[in-house]
């Protein structure tokens, strides 16, 4: 007899395969650059639009630098891997002396290897995030 607890478990494992398969469907097909042009033609008059983002690798990690127009701090910045995709979440705000109001920025970016998560490191220096991940290994 199963525990909820492993059957749980069994579920998430199956999500996250269901996940990855539809993530590299779309990596590997036309709807990849179809789906990158619609994003840039929607963020290209917003304000967080001057975020950039590098990816470079070696042999056991990926190096992603992403940079960040200098009104940011680094509290706005949220990462989550998901396969082989990094998405990035920012959100800004702009205060005046009677209001503020909120934007956000949201962007995926295909990693070049799937990479360890669990294992990431970041360092914020002059408007730059720079994340270390290691490669996963070969199962």
């Amino acid at each position: 007899m199963e525990h909820e607890g492993e059957k749980e478990h069994e579920l998430l494992a199956n999500e996250d395969i269901l996940y990855e398969a539809v993530e590299e469907f779309f990596a590997s097909s036309p709807f990849h650059e179809i789906l990158n042009s619609a994003e840039a033609l929607m963020t290209t008059s917003h304000s967080l639009a001057s975020i950039t983002t590098d990816v470079t690798e070696d042999e056991q990690f990926v190096y992603i630098a992403i940079q960040f127009p200098d009104h940011f701090v680094e509290g706005d910045i949220a990462l989550e891997v998901k396969a082989q995709y990094l998405h990035l979440s920012v959100q800004e705000t702009i205060k005046t002396d009677t209001t503020s109001s909120y934007s956000s920025f949201t962007k995926t970016i295909l990693m070049p290897a799937k990479i360890d998560e669990t294992n990431m490191k970041s360092v914020w220096k002059d408007q730059t995030l720079r994340v270390t991940a290691p490669k996963q290994r070969a199962q």
